[in-house]
C-alpha cells in the first residue's frame, strides 16, 4: 500500500504530462462555472419577474388563445411561422374558403392586455410518448405580470371563444389524433319529442357529476361518467347528447368507431378529444359483438375497454355517451357498473309528448293533432316518424323560436360551488 501510495506522489510531482491535464480540467470547470452562472442569474431574474400561462392543444380555449398571440405579435406582420387553419367560427361548408392563419412553432414578442409577453408555441414535453401523439401547446411568459394580468387575459381568451355562443362545437376525432371542427345550432330541451322530465332527468344527473370532483378525488374513484342510451332506432338517442352537450356549455366529440382499423388508431381517436367534451360513441353494438372480435381486423374489445376504464383512461370529469339499438347484444362487461354509470333506455313515442311536442313547435299546423294519432297508430311510433311526417306540411310558417325559460342558465363545467359562483357572476365574457 505504501509503495502505490509513493508511486502516485512520484507521478504527481514529477509528471508535466498528468500535471498539465489536471490543471487543464480543472481551469475548464471553472471556465464552464463562470460561463453558467450569468444564465443562471438570467433564469432567475426570469423566474421572478415573470408569471407564465401554458395553454395545451387538449384545451377548449386552445384556438382562441392561438388567435390572441397571432394578432398580439409585435413583430411587422405578425409571427415569422404562420399555420393554415380552418376557421372554427364558420359554417361547415364554409370553413375551407375560409381559412385563417395562425401562429405555427415559432418564438416571439406579443403585446396582450397591454403587457409585453414572450411567447413560445411548440410541442408539448410527453417523455415515453410517440411524437405524432404529443400535442402543441401555446406558453405565455409576462413580464413583470401579475395574476390580474393572466386573469384579464384568460378572460379576453373565453370572449373570444364565445363569439357564437349560440353553436354547439362538434369535433369528428379520426384515427390519426386531430380533429374535424364543425358548429352546429344549440339544441333546447323544447325541440325533444320525449316524455315530460326525461331529459331534465338525464341533465340534473349530468349537472350534479359536474359539480363532485372533489368527492370523487377523496374516495379514490376516477372522475369520469359513463352513459349507455338504448332503444329502437329514431328515439333520439343522438339528438339527446347534442342537447346535452349545449345545455351544459361542452363540445360534443364523436368518435366513429366503424373507421377504426386498430386499437393505436383507437387511441389516437381518444387522445384528440378535448378537455370539457362529451364523448359520443354511436352503434357501439356494431364495432364488436363478442370478445373473438379481437382477433379480427379492426379494433379489440380489451382495446375499447382500455380506453374508455383503464389506467390511461382521463380523470378530467369527462362524460361517455354511448348508444346502441341492441343492447342485448353487449358484452356484460361493458355496460358493468363502474364503466356505466346510467342506463338508460329511450322510449318509443309517447301520446302526450307527441301532442305537447306539436303544440309547442307547430302550433300554426291546423291538423297536427290528426298527424300525431296518425303516426301512433304505426307500428313503432317515434319521435323521428313524427318529424319526418310532420315535415311534409307547410311547417315554415311562422316558425317559432326555441323558448327555453331557462337557456340563460351559465354552464356548469366546474369542479366545485364556488368556481359554479365564480363563473356566474364573470358574465363579461358571456
Amino acid at each position: 500500500m505504501t509503495e502505490r501510495m509513493d508511486m502516485i506522489t512520484t507521478i504527481l510531482h514529477d509528471s508535466p504530462i498528468f500535471q498539465g491535464g489536471l490543471a487543464l480540467m480543472i481551469t475548464g470547470w471553472i471556465g464552464y462555472t463562470l460561463r453558467s452562472i450569468p444564465t443562471r442569474i438570467f433564469q432567475l431574474a426570469r423566474g421572478a419577474c415573470t408569471r407564465v400561462i401554458e395553454v395545451r392543444e387538449h384545451h377548449p380555449l386552445y384556438d382562441a388563445w392561438l388567435g390572441l398571440v397571432t394578432e398580439s405579435a409585435m413583430r411587422p406582420g405578425g409571427p415569422r411561422t404562420l399555420e393554415v387553419r380552418a376557421n372554427a367560427n364558420e359554417e361547415f361548408d364554409q370553413r375551407a374558403a375560409n381559412s385563417i392563419f395562425a401562429a405555427g412553432h415559432d418564438r416571439f414578442w406579443a403585446r396582450i392586455e397591454n403587457r409585453l409577453c414572450r411567447v413560445i408555441i411548440m410541442r408539448e414535453d410527453a417523455a415515453g410518448r410517440h411524437d405524432l401523439m404529443r400535442k402543441n401547446m401555446v406558453r405565455v411568459e409576462i413580464i413583470g405580470g401579475s395574476r390580474a394580468d393572466m386573469l384579464r387575459m384568460m378572460r379576453e381568451a373565453k370572449r373570444r371563444a364565445n363569439i357564437f355562443e349560440d353553436r354547439q362545437v362538434v369535433d369528428l376525432c379520426d384515427k390519426y389524433g386531430s380533429r374535424s371542427t364543425m358548429n352546429l345550432p344549440r339544441r333546447c330541451p323544447t325541440t325533444l319529442c320525449l316524455p315530460d322530465g326525461f331529459f331534465e332527468s338525464i341533465e340534473e344527473r349530468v349537472t350534479r357529476f359536474l359539480t363532485t370532483r372533489d368527492e370523487y378525488e377523496r374516495v379514490g374513484v376516477p372522475w369520469r361518467y359513463g352513459i349507455m342510451l338504448h332503444g329502437k332506432p329514431g328515439t333520439g338517442k343522438t339528438t339527446i347528447a347534442h342537447t346535452l352537450a349545449s345545455r351544459i356549455g361542452h363540445r360534443l366529440a364523436v368518435i366513429p368507431l366503424a373507421d377504426l382499423r386498430s386499437d393505436e388508431e383507437l387511441v389516437s381517436s381518444f387522445d384528440a378529444v378535448r378537455d370539457q367534451s362529451i364523448v359520443l360513441i354511436e352503434d357501439v353494438d356494431c364495432a364488436f359483438k363478442q370478445r373473438e372480435s379481437a382477433e379480427a381486423e379492426g379494433i379489440s374489445f380489451s382495446g375499447f375497454l382500455n380506453c374508455i376504464d383503464g389506467v390511461l383512461a382521463p380523470h378530467n370529469g369527462r362524460i361517455l355517451i354511448m348508444s346502441t339499438n341492441h343492447i342485448d347484444q353487449l358484452d356484460p362487461a361493458l355496460i358493468r357498473p363502474g364503466r356505466i354509470d346510467a342506463r338508460i333506455e329511450v322510449p318509443m313515442l309517447d301520446r302526450d309528448a307527441a301532442m305537447g311536442y306539436v303544440d309547442r313547435l307547430f302550433p300554426h299546423i291546423a291538423d297536427r293533432h290528426e298527424i300525431v294519432e296518425e303516426v301512433m297508430g304505426t307500428d313503432a311510433p317515434t319521435g323521428a316518424v313524427l318529424i319526418n311526417r310532420i315535415m311534409q306540411e307547410d311547417w315554415r310558417r311562422n316558425q317559432p323560436q326555441c323558448d327555453d325559460t331557462d337557456s340563460t342558465r351559465e354552464p356548469v363545467t366546474v369542479r366545485s360551488q364556488r368556481e359554479v359562483a365564480n363563473r356566474v357572476q364573470d358574465r363579461r365574457w358571456r
